[in-house]
């Protein structure tokens, strides 16, 4: 039965770096679409705030056209000053002109403030494509890493899963399944007992059951948490000599 304690111990050490190497084979796939993620807002950030930069331009050119239009509607109605024959007309038309000056005004102002929205935009957008650009080579960098150890991990992960075979195959089947339900179930499977005590849940073990333990005859379970327990040779050796 030695061998066989041997052989779960074995296993379960093989086990545990299976279920490290699984973590990181679900992690570092998880890293990578979340740098991809982000790469993909900050760029689709970037590129609302050019479309939000194109509008407020359209809007400028918009208002420099109704600008320019109504500069040449001024020096018509300018010029139809010196035609008109009667003052009524005349006083109509300089109203008019009043008017067209008056929203002049408030296009130019408008246009400035356009003005000074479009530099601090353009300002901003050339910010963040300077840190998108250096971002981007550095995720980019990280991907590759990732990518590559993840194509190590796969290579050892299928070795460690041939190991397994092996070792399991060594087992009575038998042995492997209650191995198997309380690994599914705790984690560990196999854990030592010391002083009379179980390794896995601290609590004490009956004498006459840690004895049965220290001959290695048949697999003992923890009779709190149901592990397989074994004892480390120097403490076999201890007892014996001991005895």
């Amino acid at each position: 039965m030695k061998d066989q304690i041997t052989a779960l111990s074995a296993l379960q050490s093989i086990d545990l770096v299976l279920r490290e190497l699984e973590r990181n084979l679900e992690n570092y796939p998880k890293e990578i679409s979340r740098l991809k993620e982000e790469l993909k807002n900050e760029k689709e950030s970037i590129e609302k705030l050019k479309e939000e930069l194109n509008q407020i331009k359209k809007h400028k050119n918009e208002l420099e056209s109704k600008l320019s239009h109504n500069q040449n509607s001024i020096k018509k109605a300018e010029k139809k000053l010196f035609e008109i024959k009667t003052y009524k007309e005349y006083e109509a038309l300089q109203k008019e002109i009043a008017e067209i000056k008056k929203s002049n005004a408030e296009f130019e102002e408008e246009i400035l403030k356009e003005m000074e929205n479009i530099e601090s935009l353009e300002a901003l957008i050339k910010e963040k494509e300077q840190g998108f650009s250096h971002k981007e080579k550095e995720y980019e960098k990280k991907i590759n890493e990732y990518t590559k150890k993840i194509e190590e991990l796969k290579v050892t992960y299928e070795a460690k899963k041939q190991e397994r075979n092996k070792v399991a195959s060594l087992i009575n089947p038998s042995v492997l399944s209650v191995y198997e339900r309380i690994r599914k179930r705790n984690g560990l499977a196999v854990v030592p007992a010391r002083n009379e005590v179980c390794m896995g849940c601290n609590m004490n073990i009956p004498p006459q059951l840690f004895n049965e333990v220290l001959t290695l005859t048949k697999v003992i379970q923890c009779p709190n948490c149901h592990r397989i327990l074994y004892v480390e040779e120097e403490i076999i050796h201890r007892e014996a000599q001991t005895a």
